[in-house]
């Protein structure tokens, strides 16, 4: 029996811990195999502790390989709990029989090009799909598609009967996006949400799911390369490394770790960077800087010179 077999037996023999209250994912002695029980046996998440609360902004990021795709995965079922604890929500994964239709309808994943996903003749069939599947009656799922279209900017009346192969590259993103919006989440999993995408089409994403966190409370998780979109828009960051993880703290924290975040292959944001350096200057910005007007403004502050 290897060591991180008899790890895996000694967190199945302790006793269960409760989640806390308003979790929204809770981990707790969390492990995956690929191909267990052969030789090509792969661990992909060790030991994973992670308690993330409702209504949170979470970047979840790491090189290829570091196990962060697998847990995502994990949150709606796409993976099946092999051992330790999971709960979403009100679903304990744990159980011999876990409701993953419930989950599924609470639990949102965008995959990366989500477009490429996009099949029905019109828009509105598209965006009806998943409601059609869950058995909701067709003036309601169209109802609740008309709210979803235009949560994420389009212009129902006009885009409802196109083709989504017509849309521009945007417009398709926010399609696919209003399908699962439109299931009402109340978790929202996106993996790499503006790959692909000019800069506006990337700040157009963005902002839509930032507004979602902030007023409408959905929980968001996001997995990305792009560690500029993580520095901007996560209130948290989650780091894989090796099937484990390796740091959770806030972005501002996180990037102030330049050597650290460098030897994980990832990049540091030029924003973090050049905070960093006024920092080693002596100034002192505030960690909720992080914009350049944000930066201007804190500096301006500090020489007494205000926003005049």
């Amino acid at each position: 029996m290897s060591k991180f077999d008899k790890k895996v037996n000694s967190q199945q023999a302790t006793a269960v811990v409760e989640a806390p209250v308003n979790t929204a994912i809770f981990a707790y002695g969390l492990n995956f195999t690929y191909n267990a029980k052969s030789a090509f046996a792969k661990h992909a998440l060790v030991d994973i502790n992670l308690t993330i609360e409702q209504g949170e902004f979470v970047a979840v990021v790491g090189h290829t390989g570091s196990g962060k795709t697998t847990f995502v995965q994990h949150l709606n079922a796409l993976i099946r709990l092999q051992s330790g604890q999971l709960q979403i929500l009100e679903h304990n994964l744990a159980a011999k029989k876990p409701d993953l239709k419930a989950l599924r309808q609470q639990v949102g994943m965008v995959f990366q090009y989500p477009e490429y996903q996009l099949f029905a003749d019109t828009v509105l069939d598209d965006v009806c799909f998943g409601l059609k599947n869950f058995g909701v009656e067709k003036e309601k799922r169209e109802e609740m598609a008309r709210d979803a279209i235009e949560l994420v900017g389009l212009d129902f009346a006009k885009i409802k009967d196109k083709s989504p192969f017509d849309l521009s590259g945007g417009e398709k993103r926010r399609v696919a996006l209003a399908g699962v919006l439109a299931m009402k989440p109340k978790i929202l999993v996106l993996d790499e949400p503006t790959a692909g995408l000019d800069p506006r089409g990337k700040q157009e994403i963005l902002s839509l799911v930032t507004e979602l966190n902030r007023t409408q409370g959905v929980t968001v998780i996001m997995v990305s390369h792009d560690m500029n979109e993580v520095y901007e828009n996560a209130n948290r960051v989650v780091v894989f490394r090796d099937g484990a993880v390796a740091h959770d703290t806030t972005p501002r924290e996180l990037f102030r770790m330049e050597q650290e975040i460098e030897s994980m292959n990832l990049d540091v944001p030029a924003m973090a960077q050049f905070i960093n350096e006024l920092e080693r200057q002596g100034f002192t910005i505030p960690d909720s800087c992080k914009t350049v007007e944000e930066v201007y403004n804190a500096v301006l502050a500090l020489k007494g010179v205000g926003n005049a």
